[in-house]
């Protein structure tokens, strides 16, 4: 990516994060509960898509608090804004973008050759 930023900031907004979460745990339920079949969603799902959620919630490391914030498509801190992104596989510096604050990104001057994992 250039330093220049002719191309729109990508969007690491709370909103975008809520996308992101529901979309990895629908994605999750069905990967596990129907690997080989015709998608058709079971008696069980919305048991096993909370399941789901609580181990994105504990692999990212943040509270129940924060991922439910998150979840809802509220801000939450910086520091578990960044843990739900990684545990999504997600890196805003990869992308040339710094979060800041519970809602707010801006472009970074240059990327970090550690941050771009």
């Amino acid at each position: 990516m250039s330093d220049d930023h002719s191309l729109p900031m990508p969007d690491f907004s709370p909103a975008m994060l809520k996308g992101f979460l529901h979309a990895r745990v629908k994605m999750e339920f069905y990967m596990a509960a129907y690997p080989n079949a015709p998608l058709k969603a079971g008696a069980d799902q919305v048991r096993r898509e909370a399941g789901l959620r609580g181990e994105l919630r504990k692999r990212a490391g943040v509270s129940a608090g924060d991922f439910k914030r998150a979840w809802s498509g509220l801000g939450v801190d910086l520091e578990a804004r960044l843990k739900l992104w990684r545990a999504l596989g997600v890196s805003p510096t990869a992308h040339g973008v710094r979060l800041i604050g519970a809602d707010q990104q801006e472009w970074m001057a240059r990327r970090r050759a550690d941050d771009a994992a």
